[in-house]
């Protein structure tokens, strides 16, 4: 059931109470006036009397009688220049002007016949017949409505729509087993103390971190930054202003912490500026005695949630204030140590691929591509630099903030996915790095075993990452790192905070936290990131340059399997000294080779061994064997054979059982809508990854076809699948029947459900995958052959023929960081198509000309502007527009003020609680 704030409901309920009464009343009374229209209609003495009578009639329905009437019968001295337009476009009113005209004509014209009479009736008959199924749409809507307020309203409490210190004698039913389970070890993880040899942990960082002179200035200044922030920030006089409430205010809304009812009262406080004022007094008065801070001592409420992936994630219920307050504070650090790790970062002590060219090949390049002139190579545009910028952009510390303004990414996104509209999204959020993310290993390994014959990949997470990870490592790593005694002593009463159970109900024992960090904080979210910095240095270091992809616990390595080794190596070592463990269900190795001579460059261009491969010995890099097992990502695994990602149909079944038991579990169209949105529409279409030129048509052959055989699953007694599903549901509840295709798919504005369509989204960007990922590679090739021939014959021409130019292996042997084609290919592969655009017909663009300001809703959806509407919603409209048309003779299937979209607004942007 989609979750609003406290109260909200019943607000309302009773607003759309009012709206509908009055939609009643206004129903009645055109019913009242329509039969009264086709009476004097039936009693008309001829054709031209009916169809002036209806004529009449429908003008008035509508509000524009003038549009029957000639000027002159209504004694008008003037006609405004709005009605004058009104009536020379292509609009209904047009229309209506041109009959009485026509109708005029025929008192004294015979040429105007009785068929055209006659077709005139049948047109402003069918136009009323349109009218009252409006009328009829319209009072159907409101009751779906209705239904949907009246199912919140009724909703059995529960602890994530109550809060347990006003409702101590309500509590959350025992959920199923799987949620025991997990409670259980989360549990046997929290409220135990590991042990930590602090003194392996101290020698550690020593070693990564001072064993060179420019890691240890490296070091000196990251200490220094954060020192410094720490000091500055315990010394304010004043924390909060008026104007940080707004941030504040707007990351912890975005941070999934906050119950219904505490989201409710904090954007009050937003929007009152003196409550706002009161609110930052009372929270500077907290942060000028924080040595002071503590928990409240009968411990904070926890919850546990279901999430869509199936797990269920405690999360906490502290005061309102408390949360602003440790918001405020989380930001802020979070924000300084990004700064600091990204100096780090940019410094001489952070190894680069870019300096592992021999320095005689160098010079050997110099010679023969720069002497003749200027160079046609640019040694600061390459296939290693780029992936330095794509690390450093999309990869590094970002799940930290680097500013108040800057969006930082849910842990699992799936609030956002269960959220954003395909057709609205904006900016990139966490999800969109995930895919991007397996984009770019597809990429690598397509380049990496064309040109060095094999390619390896790593992937792992930490279990119970959050729960599991040590106080005692947080607090060693972020003393080594400069933090002050004062806030790690902070920091220590936040991490050992006393919890009890809202599902326990009110007797629920109290326990403090001795092991792991609160969800959904952003201190929490700091204080990992500070801990997996070490590992992302580590493997840098060891690897000579190469970078760990990590986003949050979850990382991936790939390269030669050499390299893979010593990355292994590293983050086994970093796991046990920092009490970590790794995830096996997540941990596996895949080993891709080049299948064919056909995939290489040709005998022209010859394949040279991975010059980035650490040269250590083979009995040092076999310490640690890479672990077996998958690499998987969402409903994905990567087949080694095949060299791509499949979908894992088991998976899939698993997750269509449980999306049945969730569309059951509704009690309204509205939540059923809902939930199918969220979890059909976004989340198995998420999960199948986002498609990609490296990917190619066949990834999204392979997704449409699944999400088909979703559909037939679900609805196998349903020839048109969910929305035969949905026809059936309301013709069971509401007696409406015979409604089209657009209802369903069609936006709230113009009167539908606006289901999604992930068909849609895959289809607009299929055919503009035009070519193979090999084929790319392969024009890549051919044009170093030219650019070598090229070079050759400039060689030549300067110094003469006498002289030896570099051999096509030489000019070749560093593609990774001198071709300017293979950039240029391996950006274009990890690159999202862009949406291809289908056709507006003259059938729709007519019907748009008929769509006023207040049907058409926002230009991001169906509006009367074809320019301005989405490629997603231009096929929507164009693929069922007829039906819409047939049904109520235009796109909207009831007029915009007989709606109560306030309400449909606020429902729709509630979030959804899975059943747990």
């Amino acid at each position: 059931m989609t979750s609003t704030g406290g109260g909200l409901p019943q607000h309302l309920k009773s607003i759309t109470d009012i709206k509908i009464t009055e939609l009643s009343k206004q129903h009645a009374l055109f019913e009242r006036q329509r039969l009264d229209i086709l009476k004097a209609t039936e009693d008309a003495p001829d054709l031209r009397s009916k169809a002036q009578t209806l004529l009449e009639g429908i003008t008035r329905l509508k509000g524009n009688p003038n549009d029957a009437f000639d000027q002159e019968d209504l004694d008008l001295d003037h006609q405004s220049e709005a009605v004058t337009a009104a009536v020379q476009d292509g609009s209904e009113r047009a229309t209506h002007a041109n009959i009485r005209r026509f109708l005029l004509q025929s008192q004294y014209d015979p040429s105007v016949s009785n068929l055209s009479l006659t077709d005139w009736v049948a047109e402003l008959e069918q136009e009323l017949s349109y009218l009252q199924l409006r009328h009829n749409h319209a009072a159907f809507y409101a009751k779906m409505v209705t239904e949907c307020l009246e199912a919140v309203e009724t909703q059995t409490p529960s602890a994530n729509t109550k809060d347990a210190s006003t409702e101590e004698d309500t509590f959350e039913p025992v959920g199923r087993a799987e949620m025991q389970e997990q409670r259980a070890i989360w549990e046997s993880l929290v409220f135990k103390k590991p042990e930590i040899d602090k003194g392996a942990v101290h020698n550690y960082l020593d070693r990564l971190f001072t064993s060179t002179s420019l890691s240890r200035q490296a070091l000196k200044e990251l200490r220094e930054k954060i020192k410094s922030f720490g000091t500055e920030l315990g010394a304010k006089k004043t924390w909060i202003s008026l104007g940080d409430m707004d941030w504040i205010s707007q990351t912890l809304l975005k941070s999934d912490l906050l119950t219904k009812e505490k989201t409710a009262v904090l954007k009050e406080f937003m929007r009152n500026k003196a409550v706002a004022q009161e609110v930052t007094d009372v929270l500077n008065m907290r942060l000028a005695t924080l040595k002071s801070w503590g928990w409240p001592a009968d411990g904070v409420p926890v919850e546990m949630r279901r999430q869509l992936n199936g797990k269920n994630r405690v999360f906490m219920d502290e005061d309102l204030l408390d949360a602003l307050m440790l918001q405020y504070l989380g930001l802020k650090w979070s924000i300084s140590f990004r700064e600091a790790f990204t100096n780090f970062l940019n410094s001489r002590a952070w190894s680069s691929l870019r300096h592992n060219v021999p320095s005689d090949d160098k010079k050997r390049r110099a010679y023969c591509l720069t002497k003749p002139g200027p160079s046609i190579f640019d040694d600061d545009d390459s296939v290693n630099l780029d992936r330095f910028k794509v690390y450093k952009r999309d990869y590094f510390m970002t799940q930290l903030p680097s500013s108040v303004d800057d969006d930082t990414p849910d842990y699992d996104d799936e609030a956002s996915m269960s959220r954003t509209h395909p057709a609205k999204a904006r900016g990139k959020q966490a999800i969109d790095t995930k895919h991007s993310l397996l984009h770019l290993l597809i990429t690598e390994s397509i380049v990496q075993t064309t040109l060095h014959g094999q390619f390896t990949v790593l992937r792992s997470d930490f279990k119970w990452f959050g729960p599991s990870m040590p106080h005692e490592t947080m607090m060693i790593v972020l003393e080594y790192f400069g933090v002050p005694q004062d806030w790690l002593e902070f920091f220590k009463t936040f991490l050992k905070c006393p919890i009890k159970f809202v599902q326990d109900g009110p007797d629920a024992s109290v326990q403090t936290r001795q092991c792991g960090v609160p969800m959904s904080h952003t201190l929490s979210t700091c204080f990992g990131e500070a801990v997996l910095f070490c590992m992302d240095y580590a493997v840098n270091q060891c690897t000579d340059g190469a970078n760990l992809y990590r986003l949050h616990d979850d990382f991936w390595f790939w390269g030669h399997e050499d390299s893979c080794i010593l990355a292994w190596n590293a983050m086994t070592e970093f796991a046990r000294v920092m009490g970590l463990e790794f995830n096996e269900e997540k941990t596996g190795t895949v080993r891709l080779k080049r299948k064919t001579d056909n995939e290489t460059r040709g005998d022209t261009y010859t394949a040279q061994p991975n010059c980035n491969s650490p040269n250590q010995e083979s009995n040092d890099l076999q310490k640690n064997p890479l672990p077996t097992g998958e690499i998987r990502w969402g409903f994905l695994k990567l087949d080694p054979d095949q060299g791509r990602f499949i979908i894992d149909q088991g998976q899939v079944d698993d997750h269509i059982s449980e999306l049945q038991r969730q569309l059951s579990a509704c009690t309204s169209v509205f939540s059923w809508v809902q939930a199918w949105n969220s979890y059909f529409g976004r989340f198995f279409a998420n999960n199948f990854a986002k498609p990609a030129m490296c990917f190619g048509r066949s990834h999204i052959d392979m997704a449409i076809s699944t999400l088909s055989r979703i559909e037939r699953s679900l609805f196998p007694d349903s020839p048109s699948g969910v929305t035969g599903h949905l026809r059936n549901m309301v013709a069971d509840r509401f007696d409406v029947q015979d409604l089209p295709e657009a209802f369903f798919y069609f936006p709230v504005e113009l009167g539908g459900l606006e289901l999604l369509n992930p068909y849609v989204s895959l289809l607009l960007i299929r055919e503009n995958i035009k070519q193979s990922s090999h084929g790319r590679l392969q024009k890549a090739f051919i044009k170093d052959l030219e650019d070598y021939d090229a070079a050759k014959e400039r060689f030549h021409k300067y110094y003469g023929s006498s002289q030896t130019f570099m051999t096509m292996e030489e000019f070749t042997k560093h593609a990774e960081e001198y071709s300017w084609n293979l950039l240029n290919a391996y950006r274009d592969l990890t690159r999202k198509p862009e949406e291809v655009s289908i056709n507006q017909t003259p059938a729709l663009q007519r019907y748009q000309t008929l769509l006023s300001v207040g049907d058409s809703g926002s230009c991001s959806s169906i509006s009367g502007d074809w320019d301005a509407m989405t490629p997603y919603w231009r096929w929507i409209a164009e693929v069922y527009q007829g039906e819409m048309v047939k049904r109520y003779g235009s796109l909207a299937a009831v007029s915009r003020e007989f709606m109560p979209l306030g309400v449909i607004k606020t429902l729709k942007e509630g979030k959804f609680r899975w059943q747990g």
